[in-house]
């Protein structure tokens, strides 16, 4: 596990340091997210099986706020 966080870190680096991905991308630009899409299909099936996935929950809600105005991005 450790060789594999150390790659990821290297990898990384190699990056350009203006890159974004698509969901950062899209609110940005004021554009709805596949957050409902993503996330909220992690919670929706972690419902289903009794697992709570609080964490995206939370990521989906301030997604949301940010989507309508509530929040800055």
């Amino acid at each position: 596990m450790r060789s594999c966080d150390e790659q990821r870190f290297a990898d990384g680096k190699r990056t350009a340091s203006g890159q974004r991905p698509s969901m950062g991308q899209d609110m940005a630009k004021g554009r709805r997210t596949e957050i409902e899409y993503l996330n909220g299909f992690v919670v929706r099936e972690g419902e289903q099986v009794g697992i709570p996935a609080r964490a995206n929950e939370r990521l989906v809600d301030i997604v949301k706020r940010v989507e309508r105005g509530d929040l800055r991005g």
